[in-house]
């Protein structure tokens, strides 16, 4: 018989997307699996479309007081029955093979299984391979401390992670996925599939776009944490780049334009990246979204 596999949506006011979401879990050619829907205080019509779903493997939950989406993430982990876990955020879907394309490979050595995306530009409607390589397995660290390429919505993780004590970490909010795929693939394999076998949905409500000051200071937080590990010390030069990078970004957004800005922009180890910098810092700020 097939390993289960327990879905995980978390929402707060999600109503705008969720119906969508929902759908392509239900429409999954692999049938063992149940949905565990995590409602994170929601106020508008987000129940009502749940409601309209009548399948018995839908498990809704409510909680009376919103917690930060790190925090929901494992309170809802506490509720799966499967093997596996798997996420799905509440804006973005699933084409129908992702589960069935990976079953074969979830009772190898491997303990999570992940695959490339779609991405899906709300505004225009266009559509974009998020990596245009050959994604790798085993022990991705190092790689993905180089160019992140894993998008939480598109891995499906053994529970013995979970029970290996390993969770999210709730006083993130925009980094957790970040900061728990860089621990668990700094100790257990994964295995590819190079099939966008998800979409993610880019748009202007994009929590990380909305905030790229806390971007930059929990990143740092969690750069400084980790100085210590193995991955740390091999990728320096990768990881302090990303950092300079999200400070001149949100110095930028924040329009805080001065000279220190400018001998930052001018100091990046990037030549393309410093002419788009530089295109930023000439002109107003009104023209930034042009440029996304």
């Amino acid at each position: 018989m097939s390993d289960k596999v327990s879905v995980i949506i978390n929402f707060h006011n999600g109503e705008k997307y969720l119906k969508q979401s929902i759908k392509s879990v239900i429409e999954q050619y692999y049938n063992n699996f149940e949905l565990i829907l995590w409602d994170n205080c929601s106020t508008d019509n987000s129940l009502k479309i749940i409601k309209s779903f009548d399948d018995s493997r839908i498990k809704y939950f409510y909680s009376n007081n919103k917690t930060t989406l790190y925090k929901a993430r494992n309170l809802a982990v506490k509720k799966t029955s499967g093997k596996l876990i798997a996420f799905l955020d509440c804006d973005d879907w699933w084409e129908k093979n992702y589960l069935s394309s990976r079953s074969e490979f979830f009772r190898t050595d491997n303990s999570f299984y992940y695959s490339n995306t779609n991405l899906i530009f709300q505004k225009n409607n266009k559509k974009k391979l998020y990596r245009n390589f050959r994604l790798p397995n085993g022990k991705i660290i190092d790689q993905l401390v180089r160019d992140y390429f894993i998008i939480i919505s598109g891995v499906i993780f053994k529970k013995k992670i979970f029970e290996d004590n390993i969770f999210f970490n709730e006083n993130y909010n925009i980094i957790g996925d970040y900061d728990f795929m860089m621990r668990v693939s700094s100790i257990y394999n994964g295995h590819s599939i190079d099939l966008p076998l998800v979409n993610y949905r880019v748009h202007s409500s994009n929590f990380s776009t909305l905030n790229s000051k806390m971007f930059y200071q929990e990143y740092k937080d969690w750069y400084y944490k980790n100085m210590s590990n193995d991955f740390f010390r091999k990728n320096i030069f990768f990881l302090e780049k990303k950092l300079k990078y999200l400070e001149i970004k949100y110095l930028l957004v924040e329009d805080r334009k001065n000279i220190k800005i400018l001998k930052k922009i001018l100091n990046y180890p990037d030549l393309f990246q410093i002419f788009k910098f530089l295109v930023l810092f000439f002109i107003p700020k009104k023209f930034y979204r042009f440029l996304r």
